[in-house]
């Protein structure tokens, strides 16, 4: 008798644990799947090149890292530099105790090692953070946008954070303290773009795309370097090779962990692989920091160009 009431009462927490995570979770894929936007063709993005006075250069940081058997998970930022000096950076990392944080739960799902930190932005930058004169943001995920902590206590600022309006307007329980971590960033000010305007005056030539899936305001940022096309797809994948193979993350991650729009996201994928089989485009993941060392992309050191 007391076996029974046990395991009803057993069965009566799994029940109401399950409900309250229905509450939590059906509503963020509800949203998610009513996001789908038109996709750039790969002519819209050639074009890109031809913008007069677009960037000059292009460097990835890895701001930190985690290894977890053969892999290796980075927390990477892009620098886009133009020939005037002035630098836009897309995904800002975390400083150290975030980062620390952050990949406690990779340690307990994927027996990952400790995450360890290689130094906020500003750290790497030095004197040079006085040229950053905008941030953008693959997607607000906490990993990708707590780093604007340090970069406003060290930069007097203003900083113009380019945004599509779904990025802008639309979030979810992951996403939400992000947008009102920028609210509350006193050193950046908000520029959402159009429907319609998806490249930006400010920072000429790169092409900003709203693309769903993985969150509300997922975005990718294309920028044309000397020719070649950079395509900036945040966590649309976690590895470059399982975009390649259209592999999903699992029913965990993409159902419970993060609500994602998995169809949407093999749809992306595909996309994204025909991208990168254009010689002059390669589709860059952001925590494939070793698909990224090898993808030809410079590490950022301090530039000569001028001040």
């Amino acid at each position: 008798m007391m076996l029974k009431k046990i395991l009803i009462g057993f069965a009566a927490i799994l029940v109401l644990g399950a409900l309250a995570l229905a509450f939590v979770l059906v509503p963020a894929h509800r949203q998610i799947r009513d996001i789908e936007r038109e996709l750039p063709t790969k002519d819209d993005l050639a074009a890109l090149a031809q913008t007069p006075d677009g960037p000059a250069k292009i460097a990835y940081i890895n701001t930190a890292s985690q290894e977890a058997g053969e892999r290796s998970v980075g927390h990477s930022t892009f620098l886009v530099e133009w020939a005037d000096g002035k630098i836009l950076l897309i995904d800002l990392g975390m400083d150290a105790p975030t980062a620390v944080e952050f990949g406690e739960l990779f340690e307990t799902i994927a027996g990952a090692d400790p995450a360890v930190s290689h130094g906020t932005l500003p750290e790497f930058l030095g004197d040079e953070l006085s040229r950053v004169k905008g941030v953008g943001f693959t997607h607000l995920h906490v990993d990708h946008v707590q780093g604007i902590q340090p970069v406003c206590a060290a930069h007097a600022g203003p900083i113009t954070v380019l945004q599509t309006a779904d990025q802008s307007a639309k979030h979810n329980l992951h996403t939400a303290d992000q947008s009102a971590m920028l609210d509350n960033s006193d050193c950046i000010r908000r520029s959402v773009l159009s429907a319609d305007g998806r490249i930006s005056d400010q920072f000429p030539g790169i092409g900003i795309y709203p693309l769903g899936g993985h969150t509300p305001g997922s975005t990718m940022f294309a920028v044309p370097v000397d020719g070649k096309l950079w395509l900036l797809t945040g966590d649309i994948s976690n590895v470059h090779a399982d975009m390649i193979e259209n592999r999903d993350k699992g029913f965990v991650y993409s159902y419970l962990m993060v609500p994602e729009h998995v169809d949407r996201l093999a749809i992306l994928r595909m996309w994204l692989t025909d991208l990168d089989s254009d010689p002059n485009m390669t589709a860059i993941v952001s925590h494939d920091i070793k698909a990224i060392a090898a993808s030809g992309m410079d590490a950022w050191q301090k530039s000569a160009m001028p001040e």
